[in-house]
């Protein structure tokens, strides 16, 4: 699958903080916000933006910011908003809180992508779905997940027609994926 115009970049940044005590993707790293890092890796493969989170925080950024439609539903939640707002039938979507990740990863992502509707890569069979790729096809089926409370990813995903990509097997180590949860873990990554 090409990149460029045919694929919607989407993060998800609707999540409760609660554990980072603070809107996490405006923790910085770098000098730089975390949600700013996920931004500039999708911004070589992906033409449109578009950000999923219940604050109007993230409206400095200049792209589209659109609220969860279901919410205290989990990141599934945010899947079907940004599906739902998605205009193009390739969707990278991005967890806020992943700055390591990379413009390489996520274009390998899109040539994974083809005859999939969820393409989730995985590190020594750890799967990453909140960095994974959706084809807005599957909205549909993900709204009626959402009504039968099936909120558990991996649950989720193995309803579908997928495909786990062994990244680390393409060269890619566990650090892209890495995100950060927690005042302590930014804090050691800030040392």
């Amino acid at each position: 699958m090409k990149s460029g115009s045919e694929t919607t970049g989407i993060v998800l940044a609707g999540g409760k903080s609660s554990r980072m005590g603070f809107e996490k993707g405006l923790a910085e790293i770098q000098g730089k916000k975390m949600i700013e890092w996920v931004i500039q890796a999708l911004q070589p493969v992906c033409q449109h933006l578009i950000v999923i989170s219940n604050t109007n925080v993230y409206d400095y950024l200049g792209i589209p910011v659109y609220s969860d439609i279901y919410t205290d539903t989990g990141p599934l939640g945010g899947i079907y908003t940004g599906l739902k707002h998605s205009i193009t039938s390739s969707n990278l979507m991005l967890a806020c809180d992943m700055p390591f990740i990379s413009s390489q990863v996520l274009q390998q992502l899109l040539l994974e992508a083809a005859g999939y509707e969820i393409v989730v890569p995985s590190i020594h069979g750890q799967w990453h779905p909140l960095c994974a790729h959706y084809n807005k096809q599957i909205n549909i089926k993900v709204e009626e997940l959402i009504t039968t409370k099936v909120w558990k990813m991996q649950e989720a995903i193995r309803r579908f027609h997928f495909k786990e990509w062994p990244a680390d097997k393409a060269g890619f180590d566990a650090r892209f994926f890495a995100n950060i949860n927690t005042f302590a873990e930014l804090q050691q990554i800030q040392k």
